[in-house]
């Protein structure tokens, strides 16, 4: 307020005025007359107050005059001033700078639609799952893998059979000069099967004696023919020769299913199966297949007798 303001004016007026009568005092003082009382020794003297300086402004005053006028200032402590006030604005600053990260990072975990923990679990739970899923997808095409591998052996197995360039040891051989030929009155086997083996076996008609020719040591140019006769051969085979017969062209007809004698009679009857159903007994009419036909057969017989 005003009357507050004129007050401090006042006061402010009446220090100054002490002042200067302090220094008239001082600097005029009154050297003759002897002190009276206690009283006017205290009043003569207290005007000298205004001598009282602090130490420092003394210390200025008295190296000034030492160095006559030439100011000599330490600044070691302004220095380590400084620095301390650069060290403390700079890790004001990187505080400044931890809580603004802080805060985006606390402003960004709530502008999600779920917790960053949460979050975490279930990318977690997802990935385990697509492991799993990725396990056995691969554990299934590994076994899809295996079966076509074992289709295709099975194909290229029956697909041999059906080579014409081959000739099998069931046409009879050349006999040789040195031995004699015999006529066997039986069956002779095309081979033989080693006990306890699987191996199916099949029997060929008996074989014409040769030539008078050769039992007289004399050879022929060329190789004995063999004359296929209308007797059929029986023949046991597996199940899974079926594909590679009727490749061959070569259908079973069941003994049912015959026509009658006086119409043409199939290549090959079946007369049953054994073995609980996995081997089947065919006879095999060798008169009424064609060449090829017969080098299958000799082909797909003897790959059967290589496997068991």
């Amino acid at each position: 307020s005003e009357e507050e303001i004129q007050a401090i004016h006042q006061t402010a007026a009446g220090f100054a005025a002490c002042l200067a009568a302090d220094h008239v005092a001082v600097m005029h003082p009154d050297v003759d007359t002897p002190f009276a009382d206690a009283a006017d020794a205290v009043n003569r003297l207290l005007p000298y107050h205004i001598f009282q300086q602090p130490r420092d402004d003394l210390r200025s005053l008295t190296q000034r005059t030492r160095y006559k006028g030439k100011e000599k200032v330490d600044c070691s402590e302004l220095r380590q001033e400084i620095q301390d006030t650069r060290f403390a604005l700079s890790c004001y600053k990187r505080l400044k700078k931890l809580q603004g990260r802080f805060r985006r990072a606390q402003l960004n975990a709530g502008i999600r639609a779920s917790p960053d923990g949460q979050a975490y679990a279930l990318l977690n739970a997802i990935l385990e799952v697509e492991r799993t899923e990725t396990a056995v997808v691969s554990s299934a095409l590994r076994t899809a893998r295996n079966e076509l591998d074992a289709v295709q052996r099975e194909k290229r197995l029956a697909s041999q059979a059906t080579v014409s360039t081959f000739r099998s040891t069931y046409y009879p051989q050349v006999q040789s000069q040195h031995y004699r030929p015999y006529t066997y009155a039986y069956t002779q086997p095309y081979s033989h099967s080693a006990p306890g083996s699987t191996t199916s076996t099949f029997y060929t008609a008996p074989m014409a004696a040769l030539s008078p020719a050769a039992s007289a040591g004399t050879t022929a140019p060329n190789a004995a023919s063999y004359t296929p006769s209308g007797v059929p051969i029986p023949v046991q085979l597996p199940v899974t020769s079926l594909s590679a017969l009727h490749a061959l062209g070569i259908v079973p007809v069941p003994i049912a299913s015959l026509p009658p004698p006086d119409q043409p009679q199939p290549a090959a009857v079946l007369k049953g199966s054994t073995s609980n159903g996995t081997m089947l007994s065919l006879d095999v009419n060798v008169s009424l297949l064609q060449s090829s036909q017969m080098s299958g057969l000799a082909l797909l017989l003897n790959s059967l007798m290589s496997r068991g």
